[in-house]
């Protein structure tokens, strides 16, 4: 070939003519492209499916859980029924065994009277004078822990003489498992004396109204009576706490 001075040269290489070459490199690329596209859909396919499937177990636990409560609940509602039920019956029990105990108390201390006229018709001599307790009632009001109390001291045989004196009501009973007691003055709602005084010929009534204390449960009331000067005398008396409703 002819070299024309002053021109510029211009190299050329010879490369084997493969025209099969681009097309695999093409498909080569697109598999790949393939196989990462499938791995990622496949991968957030199984990561969705696991998720789900976590999802499920947790709502089928909860759904056990609260089945579970509700039948906890439903038996606490049952025995609760049960438990109202039976507290209903030993109330009404209560109140019928404290309606008979009023009549035995009654009819007790109408035989006590009765024993005492007995006694003096057939040992004058021997007739008991002076100080003495009569009777104790108490009897509900409106509200719960309020009880109306009447005591009822008096003066036996000789009413020439006036008594003086004085007395102290203490309740006992149960609060919180312990046995406790009261004086009349700390739960009475018109009583601010210990010494309750005594002054009377022929009979002296105590009465007022008692605030029972939470959670205290009455069982007796004991009495204490002193008359002073010269025919100085002490008695006491315990009584059961029976109210009349």
């Amino acid at each position: 070939m002819a070299v024309v001075k002053g021109s510029k040269q211009i190299k050329m290489v010879v490369v084997p003519h493969r025209p099969m070459r681009g097309l695999l490199l093409t498909l080569g690329a697109l598999f790949v492209t393939v196989i990462l596209t499938t791995g990622g859909i496949y991968y957030g396919y199984t990561r969705g499916t696991n998720e789900n499937i976590t999802v499920r177990i947790e709502r089928d636990q909860l759904s056990i859980d609260v089945n579970l409560l509700q039948e906890q609940q439903e038996l606490l509602q049952q025995n609760f029924v049960n438990v109202e039920q039976a507290s209903l019956v030993d109330k009404q029990a209560l109140v019928e065994v404290q309606d008979m105990m009023v009549g035995l108390r009654e009819i007790n201390a109408q035989l006590e009277e009765d024993v005492l006229f007995y006694r003096q018709i057939m040992s004058p001599e021997n007739n008991e004078t002076g100080l003495a307790i009569g009777q104790l009632d108490l009897s509900a009001t409106e509200e719960e822990n309020r009880i109306r109390y009447h005591i009822e001291l008096k003066q036996l045989t000789n009413n020439e003489n006036v008594i003086s004196g004085y007395a102290n009501v203490n309740i006992f009973g149960m609060q919180e498992g312990n046995e406790v007691s009261f004086p009349l003055r700390s739960i009475a709602s018109d009583e601010s004396q210990l010494d309750i005084r005594l002054q009377f010929r022929y009979f002296q009534n105590i009465e007022g109204e008692l605030i029972i204390p939470e959670n205290f449960i009455p069982e007796t009331v004991q009495i204490l009576a002193v008359s002073q000067g010269e025919n100085a005398k002490t008695v006491q008396k315990n009584f059961v706490w029976v109210v009349e409703r």
